[in-house]
């Protein structure tokens, strides 16, 4: 749906991958060194001392991660507790999440974002006591509110979104006397320019979060989808997958280096802030990082409009929103916590700090000074009409989540560039998919 003006187990199986399994075989890759307390099933010593914790992903934009913890303490002193806020990469979060499921204890407040709340739906608190009265107040956009009421009640409290613009280099298109692209078409013709003066464009094929987020924007506008509208029927194997799938192809052979096969979340941030790269697509984190470090570079970065394609201009987003873990023993004073955080003059005070690279799910904090006063941000909120979450045209369900863990459609082009005919890759990413369709409960 797009953000418009606006922006316990399952029952057992030997033969099919439920929650609990589909989380179990998740959470192993957190690794043992830093949860032997929950392979002892033992509580950690906060929950007896009443201290409020907290998990999310690191920030792109450290300010922001560092006036959230502040306002942890805020609260903290005011409520005669301690507090902790805890961000590690945004990889490690899924496993983590799925650990602490499957263990049913760990922090009381989660990070999660697009299906995570689907998937985790059973374990997360009703936080509808909580979020009923800030959304009359403060009025929630239509796409937080997608991804976060689910089952009727509110599962996660919408956090923030994320705008994925065009991150151009503009002495790079200015040096090759090019305009900018307004279409998936546009930038290939001007790719194969850039790369050939030895600045090419790149965006992840990996197993990254955002190899799965830009390549489903791309998909979108070659007008082919993973799920029908009805959320669980795969619609991989079609035309307009292939077609997509052989531009996909076209604009790594012909504009991008190999190094894109194995960047992480990062990598195109290095790649750009290196002087190397011309082109990528990313929330606004690369200009940020370059101009609070005050490096030279970060007078030519510059953001533009998503792209369109032969089925119209889309693009994806990442709705992020702070869950309630069920087995919290401190599920009352997080509900407090969250009634702090989403107070005029403080949630504010933390969409400012994150400098534009969070955008507000709230109306009444969209029209926020830290996109007015630098005019290479003034033009995020405007991307907000043609996003979608996860999983559009359906809801970002479970399979959703389970879909971008096993980063199918990123390793569904790779499989091409590797020398596979683009039909065998479609039926194995349809195979793929409709497996976690009947395995994922």
């Amino acid at each position: 749906m797009a953000i418009t003006k606006r922006p316990k187990a399952c029952h057992g199986s030997t033969t099919s991958m439920t929650r609990r399994r589909f989380l179990a075989t998740t959470g192993a890759a957190v690794g043992t060194a830093g949860m032997a307390w929950l392979a002892e099933r033992k509580p950690p010593a906060y929950a007896q001392e009443r201290e409020l914790t907290a998990l999310a992903l690191s920030l792109f934009a450290p300010p922001g991660d560092a006036r959230f913890g502040e306002l942890m303490q805020e609260f903290a002193k005011q409520a005669g507790c301690k507090a902790r806020f805890d961000t590690i990469a945004v990889v490690q979060v899924p496993p983590k999440l799925a650990a602490e499921a499957t263990q049913q204890a760990g922090h009381d407040i989660v990070n999660v974002w697009e299906a995570y709340g689907y998937l985790h739906r059973e374990n997360l608190e009703p936080l509808d006591d909580v979020m009923e009265p800030i959304n009359s107040k403060f009025k929630f956009f239509a796409g937080p509110k997608e991804c976060f009421q689910i089952d009727g009640h509110w599962k996660a409290a919408p956090w923030y979104w994320l705008a994925f613009p065009q991150n151009v280099y503009e002495r790079h298109w200015r040096d090759a006397k090019l305009e900018f692209p307004k279409t998936w078409a546009e930038l290939h013709a001007a790719g194969k320019v850039l790369k050939k003066n030895g600045h090419p464009i790149g965006i992840q094929i990996s197993h990254s979060t955002d190899a799965n987020a830009f390549w489903q924007a791309c998909l979108w506008c070659y007008g082919a989808k993973v799920f029908e509208a009805d959320s669980k029927t795969v619609a991989l194997n079609a035309p307009k997958t292939k077609e997509f799938l052989d531009f996909a192809v076209a604009l790594y052979n012909d504009c991008m280096t190999s190094e894109v096969l194995s960047w992480d979340d990062a990598g195109n941030n290095r790649f750009i802030l290196s002087g190397k790269g011309s082109w990528t697509i990313n929330p606004p984190s690369i200009y940020l990082a370059a101009a609070r470090d005050k490096l030279p570079i970060a007078k030519e970065l510059n953001h533009l409009p998503c792209l369109g394609g032969p089925a119209g201009r889309h693009n994806t987003t990442y709705n992020h929103g702070l869950g309630l873990w069920k087995f919290s023993k401190n599920k009352e004073l997080a509900k407090e916590f969250l009634k702090f955080f989403y107070a005029e003059g403080k949630f504010d005070s933390w969409v400012t700090a994150a400098g534009g690279f969070c955008m507000s799910p709230l109306e009444k904090f969209a029209d926020n000074d830290v996109w007015k006063k630098d005019p290479k941000l003034a033009m995020l909120p405007g991307e907000g009409p043609f996003i979608h979450s996860s999983g559009w045209p359906g809801k970002p369900t479970q399979y959703v989540a389970a879909f971008d863990a096993q980063f199918v459609l990123p390793d569904m082009i790779a499989k091409v560039i590797a020398g596979e005919t683009p039909q065998k890759a479609i039926e194995w990413a349809e195979a793929t998919t409709q497996r976690i369709v009947r395995e994922t409960k």
